[in-house]
């Protein structure tokens, strides 16, 4: 600061520039940034009471930015009470507060407060303290499992439908629109569910949602009460499991053979289960189908338990050998089954839009969960898949990616058998969006996954798919994202670094 020939405080255009600067390295705009940064420094006491804020020409030319955002900036901060502008006396600091208490409030840090805070949470906040969150890897850091490539999606397309809709329905898709989900799109899922998947429903029976995650959340509000055991995959997708255990239940594992989950095992447990979270087309990440004998008795021990089954229709699109599974769900003449489903694999992660079918019984407090949890799944998007689904996009590109996805893996399989031999001959699957390499045991696995990890390469292994220590091993491997060159480079990679490792006997 300096003082002024009549008195007052300047704010020095070096003051206000650093806390500039690291906010827009965090990633806000020039107004924000600047907007925050004066706010901040009224609110401490830093700027006075009448200090003198550098004129708009000085302090753009300071910050690199255009005199309008400063103009903009101050105009906002006169709006909201905390600085004055008058000609002849410039911007000035109008804000008069106890500056002590500004500056406590500043100054104190959140990480004093942690235990204090962890206390205040409720029983299900302080679950996620201790949830593990494992953000998507980048793509070229790692052969990422079940990940599409979107450099391939007909995003043109998509746009012309996108312009389509908002021009013959903008106010209605602009708007608040119906929880369950837009009508046609609906009846559109259904009616491709009725004729690829087998699922026996209607367009009644389909709730519109974000993604899996949400349908699994549903089901937890609506079905179950806190300290209820459902039964999970063991291998198997942890997001499920996570999630029902940070709504208090009791998720018991399973394990799964080629025949799908052991069925028998869960019949073992006795009296109690109230649900089971299931993937029983394909396997996530084995791709084992369960087995007609093992569907059979899973609906009779649902109904006979007044249980729930879930029923992941996890990539099961993707399949390369021309056999369409049938679902669980419609083999379920007792309406025990939930089926649920994304668009996340065959189009697009960022679409945020997928499905849940529901017995009729339980329309009406699954589509007021979802109106609480959220109020309604965007409408455009919908309207749009709508459109993509009838005009017949949707086949054409799924036809395209099962043929490009074949290829790629069996590029992957070709090699891993020519490069990673010594550690491991996987057999071609069949179809999913990913390529399980048996090893040795898991201490194979561990070896090799933190000898990539030193050389900065993400392996995923069972491991990942596991809640408890597995005593097999293997290597998972995406091929979905990944063009050929990409494939055979990073297998390369991870041959010349597994040669330093002694192979397994």
């Amino acid at each position: 600061m300096k003082q002024s020939s009549d008195s007052r405080q300047y704010a020095s255009p070096d003051a206000i520039q650093t806390p500039f600067s690291r906010y827009l390295q965090q990633g806000m705009t020039r107004k924000a940034a600047l907007h925050l940064t004066i706010k901040q420094q009224v609110m401490a006491g830093e700027l006075c009471y009448l200090a003198k804020l550098p004129p708009s020409r000085v302090l753009a030319a300071r910050l690199g930015v255009s005199r309008d955002t400063v103009e903009q900036t101050y105009a906002q901060l006169e709006a909201e009470g905390y600085i004055a502008r008058a000609v002849g006396r410039g911007s000035y600091v109008s804000y008069q507060q106890n500056t002590l208490i500004g500056r406590e409030l500043l100054a104190a840090d959140s990480t004093d407060n942690v235990q204090l805070v962890e206390r205040e949470l409720s029983a299900y906040g302080r679950s996620l303290l201790v949830a593990d969150h494992i953000p998507h890897t980048q793509r070229h850091a790692s052969l990422t499992p079940s990940v599409p490539d979107l450099r391939l999606f007909p995003i043109d397309s998509w746009l012309q439908l996108e312009r389509q809709a908002v021009r013959q329905g903008a106010e209605r898709l602009l708007g608040y629109v119906d929880p369950q989900g837009l009508v046609e799109l609906r009846e559109e899922i259904i009616e491709y569910l009725r004729r690829e998947r087998g699922v026996k429903a209607s367009a009644e029976q389909v709730i519109v949602v974000t993604s899996s995650q949400q349908a699994l959340s549903l089901c937890t509000q609506v079905l179950f009460n806190p300290g209820d055991k459902v039964f999970v995959e063991e291998p198997g997708y942890q997001g499920a499991k996570k999630l029902a255990q940070s709504a208090g239940l009791v998720a018991q594992s399973i394990g799964v053979d080629q025949s799908g989950m052991d069925i028998d095992e869960l019949l073992q447990m006795g009296e109690g289960g109230r649900g089971v979270y299931i993937t029983p087309s394909h396997h996530y990440p084995l791709g084992y189908s369960l087995s007609i004998e093992r569907r059979l008795k899973l609906l009779a021990w649902a109904q006979h338990q007044k249980a729930w089954i879930i029923e992941d229709d996890y990539d099961s699109e993707f399949n390369y050998n021309g056999l369409t599974r049938a679902s669980l769900q419609g083999l379920d003449p007792c309406q025990r089954t939930l089926y649920t489903g994304t668009f996340s694999k065959t189009l697009f992660p960022g679409l945020r839009i997928g499905f849940l079918i529901v017995p009729l019984q339980l329309i009406k407090p699954m589509v007021a969960a979802k109106q609480f949890q959220d109020g309604y799944t965007s409408a455009l998007p919908q309207m749009t898949l709508f459109k993509f689904l009838n005009d017949g996009f949707y086949a054409e590109h799924l036809r395209n990616m099962r043929k490009i996805y074949q290829a790629r893996l069996e590029i992957l399989h070709a090699a891993v058998h020519q490069y990673l031999a010594a550690w491991t001959q996987p057999c071609l699957p069949q179809g999913g969006l990913q390529l399980v390499c048996p090893l040795a045991d898991a201490a194979t696995e561990r070896q090799l996954i933190q000898a990539a990890a030193t050389e900065g390469m993400r392996v995923y292994g069972l491991i990942d798919f596991y809640t408890r220590q597995p005593s097999e091993g293997a290597l998972v491997f995406g091929f979905a994202a990944y063009t050929p060159d990409e494939i055979v480079k990073f297998i390369k990679k991870l041959s010349a670094i597994f040669s330093t490792l002694p192979t397994s006997a």
